[in-house]
């Protein structure tokens, strides 16, 4: 199973970042083969400029994933603006893939700012989306590490699902 992970933010001190390893650690050690995408190493621009190579480049591994796992933070209660300029332009490819969002806020108030982000792949490219997704807060980081039990636990029932119900959509 070839999973794309892509971290959508900019910060230099992500925590959904964070989120991507750990999953990516998690999946990796079932058998999948994961690759994250940092958006911090792609020069991202405007939808309406000439797409760059880097983002070709992105657009093509997602064509070759089985999978995508899409981690972002919180912005005004939706997406960011950088992962929605991989959504614009990157995206074509994603049909029908199978997706999990991963999410690192700074409060517990945002958890419904994924369904922006959900609605964008189901009614775009016709995604099926892992219905669990990961939504951290400030609270369950120290530095940067994950502290908290819960969402560790979190991490891995999400891993656990979306290994499991990718690989039988790939059969």
């Amino acid at each position: 199973m070839n999973t794309l992970i892509i971290s959508s933010s900019l910060s230099k001190n992500s925590k959904s970042f964070i989120l991507c390893n750990s999953v990516a650690n998690e999946l990796n050690s079932k058998g999948a083969n994961c690759t994250i995408i940092d958006s911090r190493d792609i020069p991202l621009r405007h939808t309406h400029s000439p797409i760059s190579i880097e983002m070709e480049r992105l657009s093509m591994k997602i064509k070759e994933a089985d999978n995508i796992i899409i981690g972002m933070g919180v912005h005004c209660y939706s997406l960011n603006d950088s992962l929605k300029t991989i959504l614009d332009t990157s995206f074509v490819n994603a049909k029908n893939k199978f997706f999990g969002i991963l999410c690192s806020a700074g409060g517990e108030k945002s958890y419904l700012s994924t369904m922006h982000l959900t609605q964008i792949c189901m009614n775009e490219w016709r995604m099926i989306q892992l219905p669990r997704v990961v939504y951290a807060t400030a609270k369950d980081f120290n530095n940067d590490a994950i502290k908290s039990v819960e969402l560790t636990d979190r991490i891995k029932s999400f891993s656990n699902e979306f290994y499991l119900i990718g690989s039988k959509l790939l059969n």
